[in-house]
């Protein structure tokens, strides 16, 4: 899978486990002149910085560094690493018709993708919790305050949650390379 195509819809690994990449947050660098960036028309301020919110879009776009140095412009919600360049662009575009100079230093790059799936079976999660951290894993399963077992697999840098139903969501992934390897890695914990 390249990262121009939309990610945001259903995948199967090779042994038919269904995902789905979403909830993607990207990354750039900009080198800008102090601009007051809520002079602009849809940017406000907020605690880490400036919070834009492009019309008729769940992509929320945040840009925060100090005035006289590097900016990170982080873009939560995109499908793509395309889509994301797009609204980094918009912003360079926007910083550049007030006459202020903006240089991309680097990125976008994918700097966290949340994945759900469903494993296709159901779970023991009462089971299951005991198994896995009988196995050396950070494992929580309190049912009567969520109904599902949060794994954190640290050599992988993910927290998995896994529901009675077989479904599963993914937390941490740094590379939709990741993907399929962390799959495996929650099916060898489940058999």
């Amino acid at each position: 899978m390249t990262s121009s195509e939309s990610e945001a819809k259903t995948h199967f690994t090779e042994d038919g486990v269904e995902y789905t990449p979403h909830s993607m947050m990207h990354k750039a660098i900009v080198r800008m002149d102090p601009t007051k960036l809520e002079m602009l028309d849809g940017f406000e301020r907020n605690e880490s910085g400036f919070k834009f919110v492009p019309e008729g879009s769940n992509v929320r776009v945040m840009v925060n560094g100090r005035d006289w140095s590097e900016k990170r412009i982080l873009v939560y919600g995109c499908t793509s690493t395309k889509e994301a360049e797009g609204y980094v662009e918009t912003i360079i575009d926007r910083v550049t018709d007030i006459d202020h100079e903006i240089t991309l230093v680097s990125g976008p790059d994918i700097a966290n993708i949340a994945v759900s799936g469903d494993l296709g079976t159901q779970l023991d999660l009462e089971r299951l919790s005991v198994e896995i951290s009988q196995q050396g894993l950070d494992v929580e399963y309190e049912p009567e305050q969520f109904a599902a077992v949060i794994v954190r697999i640290e050599e992988l840098s993910v927290t998995v949650l896994l529901f009675s139903t077989g479904k599963f969501s993914i937390q941490g992934l740094r590379s939709l390379d990741d993907i399929e390897p962390v799959i495996t890695r929650i099916q060898s914990l489940i058999e």
